[in-house]
Order: structure tokens, then C-alpha cells, then sequence
């Protein structure tokens, strides 16, 4: 354990593609902490309040108390880390660039549930306090409408439409 209450970082392999481990601390009454396992699928970037664990050997999470990993579905994790976030990060074009792919994944997703109207908090809650008037997210939005696979209403409950996969 490192001096700042973080696990020490040794690289491990063999993890199943598409899946991500991460960490949360969190810290109960009486200032009793308690670790939690989450398990991601399709994420596999930093998120603000938890430790990607996918590279933390697996007797140093043990040494925490994380036996186990709860699954979450990624459209479940699309509002955590806008939750989690402390403040706004700023994030550089490989990070814009992961999140709209990621982004193109929850849609893909969306659309397959028959799900077709996307919240304005639930896109925003991907780019970490980002406006989405920047415009690299604005590029990648305007390209998806003019390929016919979403319409950009720009409201609050309707920000897009998911016409169609992407």
C-alpha cells in the first residue's frame, strides 16, 4: 500500500477483453473505510472516484478486502462518473476520442434495448464536466447526424435520438 492509501501497481495479464476492474474507497461512519470491486464492461479508462484495477496484482486488492467484483451494466455506468467526479477534469484529444468511442458503444446498446431518446446529463456524464459544446464532441455528434444515425434535438431529456446503429 502506497503512503497515500492506493494500492501499490503491479502489472498483471490474462484479463477477459472488454472488461474492466476497478476500486472504490469508500469511507463509512467513524472513519471506517471499506474497498468495493466493480467490474465495467466496455470502459477500461480512469473514471474519477475509482482505481482502474486492472493492472494491481490481485493479493494487493485482497490485502484490501475486494473478494468479489459486482457487474455493472456500462449503460448503468454511464452516470458514475459525473456522481463520482470532484471536479472538472480536463481532458486531452486520446480522451475525448476513447469516450466518444465509448459513447458509440452505449448507443449501439441503447438502440439494440429499443431505447431511442439520450438524456443531455447522460452524455455529459462521459465527458467529465466537458462542455458538449467543445468541439471535438460537436464534430463527432454532427458526423453521426449527417450519417443518418442520430438526430441532435439538443434538450434536456431528448439531447439525441438514436435512429439507427452506428
Amino acid at each position: 500500500m502506497s503512503r497515500k492509501g492506493r494500492p501499490r501497481i503491479t502489472i498483471r495479464k490474462g484479463l477477459r477483453s472488454g472488461v474492466s476492474k476497478y476500486i472504490q474507497r469508500v469511507v463509512l461512519g467513524a472513519g471506517k473505510v471499506r474497498w468495493v470491486g466493480w467490474e465495467i464492461d466496455g470502459v477500461g479508462t480512469e473514471i474519477p472516484g475509482l482505481i482502474l484495477a486492472d493492472s494491481i496484482a490481485e493479493e494487493d486488492i485482497l490485502g484490501l478486502g475486494v473478494k468479489t467484483y459486482v457487474p455493472m451494466a456500462f449503460e448503468d455506468f454511464l452516470g458514475i462518473g459525473a456522481q463520482l467526479a470532484t471536479k472538472p477534469q480536463k481532458l486531452d484529444d486520446q480522451d475525448i476520442e476513447y469516450r466518444l468511442d465509448a459513447l458509440r458503444v452505449a448507443l449501439d446498446r441503447l438502440f439494440d434495448r429499443e431505447l431511442r431518446d439520450v438524456s443531455r446529463m447522460a452524455i455529459k456524464a462521459m465527458f467529465s464536466g466537458v462542455s458538449l459544446a467543445d468541439p471535438r464532441i460537436q464534430a463527432r455528434l454532427l458526423e453521426w447526424e449527417s450519417d443518418g444515425a442520430v438526430q441532435i434535438l439538443g434538450t434536456e431529456e431528448c439531447y439525441l435520438r438514436i435512429v439507427r446503429r452506428l
